[in-house]
C-alpha cells in the first residue's frame, strides 16, 4: 500500500471541493471509512483501488485521462437506443466504470427517475438526490447542472402525487423558480450571436426553429389538455389539427425531421377522437394518415436532407428519435392494442387493410 494513500485521498477531495460524505455515497461507504483512511488508521482493500483512482482519475498514479473514446461511444449507443432495459443496463455499468463523468451520472439520474415504476421511489429517491447533488456542487458545465435539474423537478412533480413521499409541489416548483428562460438557451443564443450570413448561423437558426416547434407542440398539448378525454372532444380534434396543420406548413417537403413522432401520432390520436365521436369515415382517414406516415418514416434512409421553405439543406438522422424506434409496429400496437376501438370498428375491412400495410 502506498504511504502516501491517506495523503492522496485527502487532497484530491478537498482539490475538488467534495465532503467525506459526498465521497462516501459515490464510493458506497461510510463517511467514517473516508475519515479513517485520511487519517491513514485503516486502507480500503485492494479491489476497490480501481473504483477510487477513476473517480479521482490520476489517484495512485493511474493514468489522468480517462478513455473519453469509450465514453463518446456508450454516450451514442445510450441516447440511441428506445429499448429501456438495455439502457438502464449500459448506463448501470458505464457509471461503474466511470464514475466521476458528469456526462454519464446524467444520464443514470435519468435512468433512475423515467425508467422505473412510480411505486419504486423510495428506493430511487435518495440514489437521484445524491448524484443531483454531486452535479450541482461538483460540475463545472452549466448544461449538465441546468438538465439535472430538470429531471429533479419532473420526478418530484411525480412523486409529490403520491402519499407518504415526503415531496410536494413546492419542491418541484422551487427548482423551476431556478431554471433559465426559453431564451437563453443555447440554440437561440447561437442563432442571433453566431456572425450573420454564415452557414453556421444558417444552420443554428434552423435547429433553433425545430427546437421551438417541439416546444409549441407541447406547449398546445398542454394549454389544451388534448390527452384528458374529459375535455369537449370538437376542441380536443380543433387542438390537434391545428399543430398537424402547423407541422405541414413547417415541413411541407414531407421529411418532418424531429417532429416526425408529433405527426404520426397526432394523426393517430385524432382519428381514434373521429371514431369516439361516431364519424368513422373521418377516423379511418386520419388511421391511413399515420399509417401511411409511419411507413414513410420506416423507408427513410438514416441520413436524409431536408428541402422544406424553413429547412432546406438541413440534414436529419432518423436515429436522433432512437435507433430502435420502427414507426410502424408502434402504430400498429396503438391501433390493435392502445387505443380503446371497438371489435366492430375493427372488424371493418378499411381497418384491417389499415393493418395489413404496417405488417
Amino acid at each position: 500500500m502506498n504511504i502516501y494513500f491517506s495523503e492522496n485521498v485527502k487532497r484530491f477531495r478537498k482539490e475538488r471541493d467534495l465532503t467525506q460524505e459526498t465521497l462516501a455515497d459515490f464510493l458506497g461507504v461510510s463517511f467514517q471509512t473516508i475519515s479513517k483512511w485520511e487519517r491513514g488508521e485503516s486502507y480500503p482493500d485492494i479491489s476497490f483501488l480501481p473504483v477510487i483512482a477513476e473517480f479521482f482519475s490520476a489517484l495512485l498514479g493511474v493514468d489522468k485521462s480517462r478513455n473519453e473514446n469509450e465514453i463518446l461511444r456508450i454516450i451514442e449507443e445510450y441516447d440511441n437506443l428506445t429499448d429501456l432495459k438495455r439502457k438502464h443496463e449500459i448506463m448501470l455499468e458505464a457509471t461503474e466504470k466511470y464514475p466521476n463523468d458528469f456526462r454519464l451520472q446524467l444520464r443514470r439520474m435519468w435512468d433512475l427517475a423515467f425508467n422505473h415504476n412510480g411505486e419504486d421511489y423510495k428506493e430511487q429517491l435518495p440514489k437521484i438526490k445524491t448524484i443531483y447533488s454531486n452535479i450541482q456542487n461538483n460540475c463545472k458545465i452549466d448544461s449538465i447542472r441546468i438538465c439535472s435539474k430538470r429531471y429533479l423537478a419532473a420526478y418530484y412533480s411525480t412523486i409529490s402525487e403520491y402519499e407518504n413521499s415526503g415531496i410536494t409541489f413546492d419542491d418541484c416548483e422551487k427548482i423551476i423558480d431556478e431554471m433559465p428562460y426559453m431564451r437563453d438557451g443555447q440554440e437561440f443564443l447561437r442563432s442571433y450571436l453566431f456572425p450573420h450570413g454564415t452557414d453556421e448561423q444558417k444552420n443554428y437558426s434552423m435547429e433553433a426553429v425545430e427546437e421551438a416547434i417541439g416546444l409549441l407542440c407541447a406547449g398546445l398539448s398542454h394549454l389544451f389538455g388534448v390527452t384528458d378525454e374529459t375535455n369537449d372532444i370538437d376542441m380536443l380534434i380543433t387542438a390537434r389539427e391545428t399543430e398537424i396543420n402547423m407541422l405541414n406548413s413547417f415541413y411541407n417537403d414531407g421529411n418532418y425531421g424531429t417532429a416526425w413522432r408529433n405527426i404520426i401520432y397526432a394523426c393517430g390520436y385524432v382519428g381514434y377522437l373521429y371514431v369516439k365521436k361516431g364519424d368513422l369515415k373521418k377516423g379511418l382517414e386520419y388511421f391511413t394518415k399515420e399509417a401511411k406516415l409511419a411507413k414513410r418514416f420506416d423507408s427513410l434512409d438514416r441520413i436524409t436532407v431536408m428541402h422544406s421553405l424553413f429547412f432546406e439543406g438541413k440534414e436529419f438522422d432518423k436515429h436522433t428519435l432512437g435507433s430502435t424506434f420502427v414507426a410502424s409496429s408502434s402504430v400498429k400496437t396503438l391501433l390493435e392494442e392502445k387505443y380503446p376501438l371497438s371489435d366492430e370498428f375493427k372488424a371493418m375491412p378499411e381497418f384491417k387493410e389499415i393493418i395489413s400495410m404496417l405488417n
